[in-house]
């Protein structure tokens, strides 16, 4: 790795340096060179991977969000002992080591580690989450790391020192040639800036940081909707507005935005409006648009779902936060459910797209620095201006440095000379160590990563819903921007910016079969339309929200009364797999001969998909998120454990079968397990029942599995629905939020 460049004949002699002391010296020298290149390749890989697993965090629900912050914290160890290695070494004009006394510099080398310094500095500032969701019973406020802050400021120091100097020792400017001292000034300039580009940023994060914990549009916002709340539903009249294909639909007046514009006092249920002005966007003023056929709204009609998806989204902040939700329970939360998203005129997916889009906004508000860093009308300028600058800068700075920059002219990192007083290395001036692609390919990597993380935060920003709904409510103020075409034709543009697709289209429901043993976890599917219209039509039939563990489903049928008993267990757990047993059974039947599988119907078919996914979903969950279920984890665990090896043991060895005969004969034969012998029991009941037909048979399952669903998900879990949320969102977590909305968040006791 070390090159030994010749001495000059005309240079006088001086005493001969020991052999065995440059040995040592040079041994030293590359053994550390080496790990500090190594090091800075490492961080480079790190780096790419952390942009791509944080560009995919906001496609795919933050589900990378933990890895992203292990690969940060990865880069970052690796990126203190390079650093250290920097400024304890080469900045010196002498070494003594190994009874030499050498002068080592590099100015390139210098210069390429210190733009990297800053590079990563930048990209852990864009990494780090702010958040100022709320401050009700201790909610979360994640600022600016003071690690970070920290490394930036030393960061800072090493880039002021060295740059003001140039990156030169007195011996350095001995070897300069009047272009290379232009060039070194050029990047000392260029270094400066950009600290101070990365300074602005992690400091205008503070800044907003603090200023949205103070606001009523983030950080006390949950306090201001919990007041807000109780004073709507104990009020006596509901403003109403219309909705297409409905005379008069009751319209609750949540609160959309403009409540930080209001005049607010405290009161003992949280913050309230005293005095409200025209500045407040609510629920029913968007309807009202809507009915009067505004010409944006009517020609982009899901910007009024995304609305309500808004509106929801801060009442659903208020159960994260263990607020008393005044909805809870109240027939007016269920009836404007029912009236806004479960009546027969919508359609099914609409209700899962509402509660979607509403996720997605938990998602970015507990999960992103989207919100904090982009609310109020300053800070997203401000930001906008320091990327779009850190961009700008980083291309010329790339094209300049690259421009200079030949392999041929710097090819090496660190120069080495003995002292002038000292002895001379043998037939040689000075020793060259490494190569400086070591650094210019990780350098220059990251000016890239730099560049599209910026690029990537000013377009995500752009394309958000936060800011369509922004504007939106601006529109709403604003009667002259109503009666203008051209700002409705470019309000119309910045709305489709983006790709708009349907956040439920992308949430799939985890599998698993108990019965075919080889397979575990089966590889997730879509939500289809059936599941999604099967859960909305068991929901309005709910008789006002009256949950129950599926003695109504069964009830409702003239066929099920014989099977009722299967709905009685310990808990829920151990009732969805006596059910799943007796669906994977009847299911095995309606694949091979039996139970009339040949007039199966379109219809029927379509009922036994609803069964057997909401079948595979509910196992799924008993075995891999048993948390987000009413009984104790732990339990769960083991009794999923406990029957999953009883089947196995029961089907081991064997050939698949083919037949429900054969699988409940198998089981009923050699499995011990309480639960897989009721299973068992309820499958055979269920291939005797006397149905007219098919649909009828597999009608009765879906039935079940939905009311099972509606049943399971109220939950005071909040960490275990969080956390589904962060890595990508289960379908029971969206039904849990749907069921939060209508007032139902707890299961009755008698069920």
């Amino acid at each position: 790795m070390s090159q030994i460049a010749p001495v000059p004949a005309d240079q006088a002699p001086r005493p001969p340096c020991s052999e065995a002391a440059i040995r040592e010296f040079v041994e030293g020298v590359n053994t550390q060179l080496w790990r500090s290149n190594a090091l800075m390749v490492a961080n480079a890989v790190l780096v790419a991977i952390m942009e791509a697993a944080g560009a995919s965090g906001r496609r795919y629900g933050y589900r990378h969000a933990s890895v992203t912050r292990l690969l940060f914290l990865g880069a970052s160890t690796l990126y203190l002992p390079i650093i250290s290695y920097v400024a304890s070494s080469i900045g010196k004009e002498s070494c003594s080591t190994s009874g030499l006394d050498v002068y080592c510099h590099g100015r390139s080398y210098v210069s390429l580690v210190l733009i990297w310094t800053v590079l990563v500095q930048i990209i852990g500032t864009n990494t780090s989450a702010i958040v100022a969701a709320d401050d009700y019973h201790g909610g979360p406020k994640i600022g600016p790391s003071i690690e970070l802050l920290a490394r930036t400021v030393w960061t800072s120091y090493l880039v002021f020192y060295y740059a003001g100097r140039h990156f030169l020792t007195m011996i350095n400017k001995n070897h300069l040639v009047e272009g290379e001292s232009h060039y070194y000034k050029m990047v000392s300039r260029f270094l400066i800036v950009l600290c101070l580009l990365s300074l602005s940023k992690i400091m205008l994060k503070l800044y907003a940081y603090h200023k949205a914990k103070r606001s009523f549009t983030l950080g006390r916002n949950s306090r201001l909707i919990a007041g807000y709340m109780v004073e709507t539903l104990q009020g006596d009249a509901l403003p109403r507005g219309s909705s297409p294909g409905h005379d008069q639909s009751l319209v609750l007046p949540l609160i959309v935005m403009g409540e930080d514009k209001q005049e607010i006092e405290e009161t003992p249920h949280g913050y309230t409006i005293r005095q409200r002005n025209s500045r407040l966007v609510t629920l029913d003023m968007v309807w009202q648009m809507v009915s009067a056929g505004d010409a944006l709204l009517t020609s982009q009609p899901w910007l009024k779902d995304l609305c309500l998806s808004f509106s929801l989204f801060k009442l659903l902040r208020l159960r994260f936060g263990n607020t008393p939700l005044a909805e809870s329970g109240s027939a007016k939360a269920f009836s404007f459910v029912s009236d806004a998203l479960l009546n027969n005129g919508n359609d099914p997916a609409r209700v899962f797209d509402v509660i979607a889009d509403e996720i997605s906004f938990v998602l970015d508000s507990y999960y992103s620095s989207l919100p904090t860093s982009y609310f109020g009308r300053l800070v997203p300028v401000l930001n906008i201006t320091v990327s779009l600058s850190i961009v700008a800068w980083c291309l010329g700075g790339a094209t300049f440095i690259s421009h200079h920059y030949t392999v041929d002219r710097h090819p090496h990192q660190i120069f080495c000379s003995p002292n002038p007083m000292s002895c001379t290395f043998p037939n040689h001036k000075r020793i060259v160590f490494g190569n400086l692609l070591f650094n210019a390919l990780p350098t220059f990597s990251l000016f890239v990563a730099v560049i599209l993380a910026e690029a990537w935060e000013i377009a995500s920003y752009l394309c958000s819903n936060w800011v369509k709904v922004t504007l939106l409510c601006n529109y709403i103020n604003h009667a002259s921007w109503q009666q203008s075409p051209r700002v409705q034709r470019g309000l119309d543009l910045v709305m489709k910016l983006g790709f708009r697709r349907s956040w439920s289209d992308r949430y799939q429901m985890g599998q698993m079969s108990l019965l075919l043993t080889g397979q575990g976890l089966m590889r997730r599917v879509q939500v289809s339309p059936e599941v999604k219209a099967a859960i909305v039509d068991a929901l309005r039939r709910s008789n006002g929200g009256a949950l129950s563990k599926c003695t109504a489903a069964l009830g409702e049928s003239r066929i099920g009364g014989d099977i009722l008993w299967a709905c009685q267990g310990q808990g829920t757990s151990d009732v969805i797999l006596v059910w799943h047993i007796a669906t994977g059974i009847l299911d095995a039947g309606s694949h091979g001969g039996g139970a009339d599988a040949s007039s199966t119907s379109s219809r029927s078919a379509g009922k036994r998909a609803v069964a057997t996914r909401l079948s595979r979903y509910c196992a799924y969950l008993v075995a891999a998120a048993p948390e987000l279920l009413p009984d104790d984890t732990a339990w769960s665990k083991k009794l999923h454990g406990a029957v999953s090896r009883d089947i196995k043991l029961a089907l081991a060895g064997e050939p698949a079968a083919e037949h429900d005969a054969a699988i409940a004969a198998r089981l009923g034969e050699r499995c011990e397990h309480e639960v897989v012998k009721r299973g068992v029991r309820l499958g055979k009941q269920l291939l005797e029942l006397q149905v007219p037909d098919e649909e009828a048979r597999w009608g009765l399952l879906a039935g079940f599995w939905c009311e099972i669903l509606l049943y399971a998900a109220p939950s005071d879990n909040l960490k275990a629905h969080k956390k589904a949320i962060a890595r990508g969102t289960e379908l029971v977590t969206l039904v849990w939020a749907l069921l939060t909305h209508a007032g139902i968040v707890t299961r009755p006791k008698n069920p």
